[in-house]
C-alpha cells in the first residue's frame, strides 16, 4: 500500500501547492502568527510537504478569514430576517461577533490540524508495524541479511512502515551505514514502538546480538498495546451511546416540554425559532459526537 502525497489540509480552501510564497508576501505576520505555535515547523516537516511554516500559517489566517466573513454574513442575514429584538437590533454587532468566534475557531483548528495528523499517522503505525515486525524476524531467522529483509519491507503493503524503511534502504544504498541510516528513522519518528524496534536492532548490530531475539520483545509489548487499545474503546463507548440517547432523544423532548412548562408562568410562548434552535443544537451536538467515535476508534483494523 503506496501512501499517498498529502496535498491539502481538510477544510483549509488553500491546497499546499496555492499557498506557496504566501509568507514572503506577509513575512511579518507570518512571524507573528508563527509564534503562537512554533511547533508547526516540526509537524509539517513530519508530514513530508514541501510547504513552509510560514506559507502554511499566512494561508490559515486567510481562510480562517473567509469562514469568517461567511458566517458574518449569515449572522447579518439572520438578525434581518428574526422579528426584531434587544439582542438583533444592531445587525452587524451579531453578524460580526458570529464572524469573528467562527474566524478564531478555524484558525486554531487549521494550525493544530497537522498535529492531529502527525498523530494520527504514529498511531496508525502500530498496526502495519506489528506485521512488519513479524515478517522481519521471519526473514532474518531464515537467512536472509538484514539490508535484504529493510528492502522486502520497503516494498511491502506496511504503509508508513514501509516508507520509514524506504527512507532507510535509500541512506544506505547511497554509502550511509546501517545502524546510522536506522538512527536517523529512530530520531526523527514520533511512534514510541517503532522507536522501540529500530533503536533494539541498531543495538544489536552494534553488540552483535541476535536481532530477531531483540524484536520479539517489542513484538510483545505491540500486541499487548493493540489488545488493550481495542478493550478500552469498548469501554468507553457504551458511555458515549448514553450520551448520544440523551442529546439525540432525551433533552430535545424534554427541553421542549420544559419550555412549554415554563411558558405557561411567564407568558413567553414557543416560537418555531426556538424549535428550530433546539432541533439544530441537538444536530450539531449528535454530529460532534459521531465524529468523536470514528475519531477515536482505534487505527488497528482500519
Amino acid at each position: 500500500m503506496r501512501i499517498p502525497r498529502l496535498k491539502r489540509i481538510p477544510l483549509l480552501i488553500f491546497s499546499f501547492e496555492k499557498m506557496q510564497n504566501f509568507g514572503k508576501r506577509f513575512s511579518r505576520l507570518a512571524k507573528f502568527l508563527l509564534k503562537l505555535k512554533p511547533s508547526l515547523i516540526s509537524e509539517l516537516n513530519g508530514l513530508e510537504t514541501d510547504t513552509e511554516a510560514e506559507d502554511y500559517v499566512i494561508a490559515s489566517f486567510f481562510s480562517a478569514l473567509f469562514y469568517g466573513l461567511v458566517f458574518f454574513f449569515f449572522g447579518y442575514a439572520v438578525s434581518l430576517v428574526l422579528p426584531s429584538s434587544s439582542a438583533t437590533k444592531i445587525p452587524i454587532l451579531l453578524g460580526g461577533i458570529l464572524g469573528l468566534f467562527f474566524f478564531l475557531i478555524f484558525f486554531i483548528l487549521h494550525i493544530i490540524y497537522p498535529g492531529i495528523l502527525r498523530k494520527k499517522i504514529a498511531v496508525r503505525e502500530n498496526k502495519d508495524l506489528l506485521f512488519a515486525l513479524q515478517e522481519m524476524t521471519m526473514n532474518i531467522e531464515s537467512g536472509i541479511t538484514l539490508y535484504d529483509t529493510m528492502r522486502i519491507l520497503s516494498i511491502g503493503d506496511y504503509g508508513y512502515v514501509s516508507k520509514d524503511f524506504e527512507k532507510a534502504v535509500k541512506r544506505i544504498a547511497a554509502g550511509e551505514y546501517e545502524k546510522d541510516a536506522l538512527k536517523t528513522i529512530a530520531i526523527e519518528n514520533e511512534n514510541e514502538y517503532v522507536r522501540r524496534a529500530v533503536w533494539q536492532i541498531v543495538n544489536s548490530l552494534e553488540t552483535g546480538a541476535k536481532v530477531s531475539s531483540s524484536l520479539s520483545s517489542i513484538i510483545d509489548l505491540l500486541e499487548k498495546q493493540i489488545y488493550r487499545e481495542i478493550r478500552d474503546y469498548s469501554a468507553n463507548l457504551n458511555f458515549i451511546m448514553l450520551i448520544y440517547m440523551l442529546v439525540a432523544a432525551a433533552l430535545p423532548s424534554l427541553g421542549v416540554t420544559f419550555l412549554i412548562l415554563l411558558s405557561t408562568f411567564s407568558g413567553a410562548g414557543v416560537s418555531i425559532v426556538t424549535l428550530a434552535a433546539v432541533v439544530a443544537g441537538s444536530t450539531v451536538v449528535q454530529i460532534a459526537i459521531i465524529g468523536y467515535v470514528n475519531t477515536a476508534r482505534p487505527d488497528i483494523f482500519r
